[in-house]
């Protein structure tokens, strides 16, 4: 019987590893941010559309004026990390833009132009820092762009993000800052690991 016992707490020893080990590694993860200095097709958009605008001020015959809305940079990304270090996925967002040509006095459109932006990139990234609740990483994206407005065009798209900061366990936020054809600048957002 003392054999018995003994070999049971021996066993019991051996085994307990198997039963206190950590949470397993979070496989996934889905990402949505917003940037607000957006695409640089959109922001050459604008630079035109801002040309177009003093143009239509330094016409002394002209009673009109120029309205451009550019909302943020909102981005959606799915990640499939394959150890610690390197992670895998795809990227797609969305940047619009509307240009309007008014009357000034009755506030009248007479001209309207529009520009959307749909990116959509492979995304490989590279984990530098990995602690549990703080992630440091860069990022490198590629593919294409594709603009709907007055025609359909697709672009080749690229995004090197150097430095990004995750903070946080399951539930996190994000800050990046980079540069390419998705934004110039930083985005911040939100995530979660499953």
């Amino acid at each position: 019987m003392k054999k018995f016992l003994l070999s049971f707490v021996l066993l019991a020893a051996l085994a307990s590893p198997a039963f206190t080990q950590e949470q397993p590694v979070r496989k996934w993860t889905a990402r949505a941010s917003a940037a607000y200095l957006p695409t640089v097709p959109a922001v050459a958009s604008f630079f035109g559309a801002l040309v177009g605008g003093i143009a239509i001020s330094l016409n002394k015959d002209s009673n009109e004026s120029l309205e451009i809305f550019m909302p943020p940079f909102f981005s959606v990304e799915a990640l499939y990390s394959f150890n610690d270090m390197w992670s895998l996925g795809v990227d797609t967002g969305y940047c619009g833009s509307v240009f309007k040509i008014a009357d000034k006095d009755t506030g009248d459109v007479s001209s309207t132009s529009f520009l959307t932006l749909i990116p959509l990139l492979v995304e490989g990234r590279c984990n530098y820092l990995n602690r549990p609740v703080v992630k440091l990483y860069g990022s490198l994206e590629a593919g294409a762009m594709f603009s709907v407005g007055d025609s359909f065009d697709v672009i080749p798209s690229f995004q090197l993000n150097p430095i990004g900061i995750e903070l946080g366990r399951r539930f996190f936020a994000l800050a990046e800052l980079g540069i390419g054809f998705n934004y110039i600048g930083g985005r911040a957002g939100v995530g979660f690991r499953f």
